[in-house]
């Protein structure tokens, strides 16, 4: 092992290899070429190495597949450059077997400073990986029947009310809410952690815009949504929607802009609405629907400003987002 006794001077080789060996990682000694110089033996029964000579002195990044290997040598130049570089990626093990790996590259400074190759730590974490595509797996099953439910309770609410006037309006209320969320539920099953706000809002609001009402929505960030912040944002500006539909620009002539500011991790929305008729505001402020829209927004630390003017409304929401 010269090149470790190398790497690590004052030190005899067999001493370190006896402590490396002492790590469940695997731990390699890449040469300043990128070549495979030293792998601990706890290292080589990870990756099902049964004699090392027959990968020593190959290039570390043709141990990997195709699509990882520009992360080893972004990697290395990370640590040629003296940072330390992480990543984790897919490598299958010398014989076949799947396996993800969580990996650092470090510098391995010599004489002087100057770096004579690198120490590169793989961990094992195939099975995190595999539990989160459960969970992902199970979460999307559950999305997908929580949507078909909307579907079936939509369903029932108008069959119900079909033919008794008094229950339409309330059967027509419910099934608009209940829609928003479902698109809500399909962005999040098609994008996961990336169903972004830029993506969501025009999903939940172009199908209300009419010829003689346009909807515009000003630019977004591109900031991702967790789950609880999807639903929310599904409920209110639905809730808005339906409400102008009924009472507002949406149900006759007008103009609705919504715009959007992100400091820090709060969200602030501005829907502005002016309609050709007078607007009276007893349909919307102190409602059911105001209520539930405070309550779903306080659990994602925010709220709903309104701002009546005779033809029109200025509602301004916010919530945290992570």
């Amino acid at each position: 092992m010269p090149r470790l006794a190398v790497a690590f001077e004052g030190a005899s080789a067999d001493m370190l290899a006896a402590i490396l060996d002492q790590s469940a990682d695997c731990i390699k000694v890449i040469g300043s070429e990128g070549t495979v110089d030293y792998m601990n033996r706890n290292g080589q029964c990870a990756m099902e190495v049964d004699d090392f000579c027959a990968i020593a002195g190959l290039k570390w990044s043709s141990l990997w597949p195709a699509e990882s290997q520009p992360l080893i040598e972004s990697a290395i130049e990370r640590a040629r450059s003296g940072g330390v570089a992480r990543f984790e990626a897919f490598c299958p093990t010398a014989k076949g077997t799947p396996r993800w790996w969580e990996v650092s590259v470090s510098p391995l400074r010599g004489t002087g400073g100057k770096v004579d190759g690198y120490i590169a730590t793989s961990r094992d974490i195939t099975d995190r990986v595999n539990q989160n595509r459960l969970r992902d797996a199970v979460s999307d099953e559950m999305r997908h029947r929580l949507r078909n439910n909307y579907v079936v309770v939509g369903s029932l609410l108008s069959a119900y009310a079909r033919g008794k006037p008094e229950h339409e309006g309330f059967a027509r209320e419910m099934t608009r809410r209940l829609t928003s969320l479902g698109i809500a539920q399909t962005m999040k099953s098609e994008h996961g952690a990336d169903c972004t706000l830029a993506g969501l809002i025009p999903a939940l609001l172009e199908p209300y815009a009419t010829p003689d009402c346009p909807l515009v929505i000003g630019p977004l960030p591109d900031a991702p949504l967790a789950q609880g912040a999807v639903d929310a944002l599904a409920l209110v500006l639905g809730e808005l929607a339906c409400n102008s539909t009924k009472h507002g620009a949406l149900g006759t002539v007008g103009r609705v802009d919504l715009t959007s500011t992100l400091v820090q991790r709060t969200l602030r929305l501005v829907w502005s609405e002016r309609s050709s008729r007078t607007i009276e505001r007893r349909h919307r402020e102190g409602g059911q629907g105001l209520r539930l829209m405070n309550r779903v927004l306080a659990s994602q630390g925010g709220g709903i400003d309104l701002a009546w003017s005779e033809n029109g409304l200025d509602a301004t929401v916010t919530l945290t987002i992570a």
